[in-house]
């Protein structure tokens, strides 16, 4: 359960949550998209880049994505712990993972943002 503006709500019901500025916007337009369960369901993560997810909606989302998929004209690397540091995943654009068990990275994100393709 989350408490947004004094109102209990299930995390499956909360849609998608981020701020951003119009510089933000446009680098994602495509949009990356990040789910809490395979097959790109259950709840949407933050498309913008996240330092520490523990630090996002009270942690809720720290270590909870299963599914990905990179609609933008960048590169998303994702990370094992906050700060961007750890274990990598890099999806070019286009990618996606049905199911992050097969990356051995399933339920282990803690941070990602987008990275200059190389």
């Amino acid at each position: 359960m989350s408490h947004i503006n004094n109102q209990t709500q299930d995390l499956n019901s909360i849609e998608l949550v981020q701020d951003l500025d119009h510089e933000s916007a446009a680098t994602i337009s495509g949009g990356i998209q990040v789910f809490s369960d395979a097959n790109f369901s259950g709840f949407r993560l933050p498309s913008q880049a996240v330092r520490n997810l523990e630090l996002v909606q009270g942690g809720v989302f720290n270590d909870e994505a299963s599914s990905l998929f990179n609609e933008t004209n960048q590169v998303w690397a994702f990370y094992s712990e906050a700060n961007f540091r750890g274990k990598r995943l890099a999806l070019r654009p286009g990618q996606f993972a049905r199911n992050l068990d097969s990356f051995d990275f399933n339920d282990a994100i803690s941070s990602y943002r987008s990275e200059p393709s190389f």
